[in-house]
């Protein structure tokens, strides 16, 4: 099915969907792109596919492989680690600003997207990578720090595609656990408790990263066969 666009600035509206494309992992890691094939899925000429897509590689969000094909990237383990560990810096100083700016509509609409997250998980990861997205990215916009989004945006789009992977491997029991992070979270936030917030978002990252890991470990292996 074509994905239609409008004809204004195709080029920016190219980079925000594949962007976005990146960060709920509708990309597997390793996976190749061409300009061409973007082109007739966005039912579009191939020049606004082609600035759209060398945005992202100066990003390090795709990498090229040729003149005309691209990749998503493989990261190493310590690549990984990297992006986690900015993460849990960065997403660990919006939890603590968030604990004191929160309304009480604001946090009803984390537990809403909570709610939603682990009704999901059970049945489809593809929506459960997606809502925990849309978990971690509502808690960014309550800091009230538009930069720091930004930034969370760029470690997202590097690894969104493996965090998909992370979510159809990880046991439904333990994303459905009474105990999942995000619990700890939503009862620091109604606190209005900052370092309590700020350590519950940074251990709801650091949770992922035995299996991260090991998700990273299989691609490298797998890049390096073919």
């Amino acid at each position: 099915m074509t994905k239609k666009l409008t004809r204004q600035n195709l080029s920016e509206q190219l980079y925000t969907n594949l962007r976005l494309a990146l960060m709920n992992g509708q990309f597997e890691p390793g996976e190749r792109l061409t300009i061409s094939g973007l082109a007739e899925e966005y039912g579009t000429s191939i020049t606004p596919v082609r600035e759209a897509i060398f945005r992202l590689v100066s990003e390090r969000a795709l990498q090229m492989r040729a003149a005309t094909s691209f990749q998503v990237p493989h990261f190493d383990t310590g690549q990984l680690m990297e992006i986690q560990a900015i993460r849990a810096e960065l997403e660990g100083r919006a939890a603590f600003e968030a604990a004191g700016r929160i309304t009480p509509k604001e946090l009803d609409q984390l537990r809403e997207i909570h709610a939603k997250f682990i009704a999901a998980a059970s049945k489809d990861p593809a929506k459960a990578s997606n809502l925990n997205r849309d978990f971690h990215f509502a808690l960014l916009s309550m800091s009230r720090m538009p930069l720091l989004v930004g930034m969370c945006e760029n470690m997202w789009t590097l690894i969104g595609p493996v965090l998909r992977v992370f979510h159809i491997r990880m046991p439904v029991r333990e994303i459905s656990s009474d105990e999942h992070k995000h619990h700890e979270l939503l009862d620091a936030l109604s606190a209005g408790d900052r370092e309590r917030s700020r350590k519950a978002i940074q251990e709801d990252i650091y949770w992922a990263d035995d299996l991260i890991l090991q998700v990273g470990e299989e691609l490298s292996k797998n890049s390096s066969a073919s």
